[in-house]
């Protein structure tokens, strides 16, 4: 992502497949969450927040004085509901916008660091909005997990995910950020860093296969064309998604949390 949010690889209007995301992801974000001794009553952050899911919940997890500050480039699914009393909303870019002089309790982030090429300079950046004692929970995929478990679909599969995964690499995407969290929140000054990878099964028809499915007629523009996918290889593909005999892990989701010292 650059600081021209039309840049970003799924574009605008895509309200549905946010949450088909939110609802595949978020009970592992809230476990992660949950486990965290962050400060409640203070202010949490949460940056690129989608349709504001995580920020809800955190808002209603928050005591005494607690808030949370919910931020996107695009607010709009942001908009599905009035936000809680202790929910406030911002358009912010978080690569070329500075951060609020307030230190934050929480900064999370899902889904978001992979998409940016100068995604190591926003997780300092995001270090560097911590108070002493704040927590950073930056949560990112790993493809190393996306591989077919039926064999129904299992070649189609492949195909549409290498060339998805290649398309996806030309706009600056690393597919396989997650697993580099931990060492580079050491490198930020973090410490007690640690680390849950999550998978799940993708089976036709369920959360994450929905979740895989939108994602892919947002971008089948970029994926069909020669030496690419066919328009009939798209189509199958998008069938087999809502086809119960076809059946893949998902990305692991690595999410990696460190406290400012």
């Amino acid at each position: 992502m650059s600081s021209d949010p039309s840049s970003y690889v799924f574009g605008s209007a895509q309200n549905d497949r946010i949450r088909a995301a939110e609802e595949y992801f978020d009970d592992g974000s809230k476990r992660v969450l949950s486990s965290i001794p962050f400060d409640r009553q203070g202010t949490s952050l949460e940056v690129g927040a989608g349709g504001g899911s995580i920020a809800r919940w955190l808002s209603e997890a928050a005591e005494g004085d607690g808030r949370v500050i919910a931020t996107d480039i695009d607010v709009t699914p942001l908009a599905g509901g009035a936000p809680p009393d202790r929910m406030e909303v911002r358009i912010h870019n978080i690569v070329d916008d500075d951060l609020e002089p307030e230190p934050f309790d929480l900064i999370h982030a899902r889904l978001l660091l992979e998409h940016l090429p100068a995604r190591e300079e926003v997780l300092r950046k995001l270090v560097g909005a911590l108070r002493p004692g704040g927590w950073l929970v930056v949560e990112d995929v790993d493809y190393a997990g996306a591989v077919p478990v039926s064999e129904f679909g299992a070649s189609l599969h492949e195909h549409v995910q290498s060339v998805r995964l290649a398309e996806f690499a030309k706009n600056g995407i690393d597919h396989y950020f997650g697993r580099r969290l931990p060492e580079l929140m050491r490198e930020a000054g973090l410490v007690e860093v640690q680390h849950d990878g999550r998978v799940n099964l993708m089976e036709g028809g369920s959360p994450g296969a929905r979740w895989l499915k939108l994602s892919l007629m947002h971008v089948r523009p970029r994926l069909v064309g020669p030496d690419k996918v066919t328009d009939a290889e798209m189509d199958s593909m998008l069938e087999l998604l809502d086809d119960p005999r076809w059946s893949a892990f998902g990305p692991i989701m690595i999410a990696a949390f460190g406290k400012r010292p």
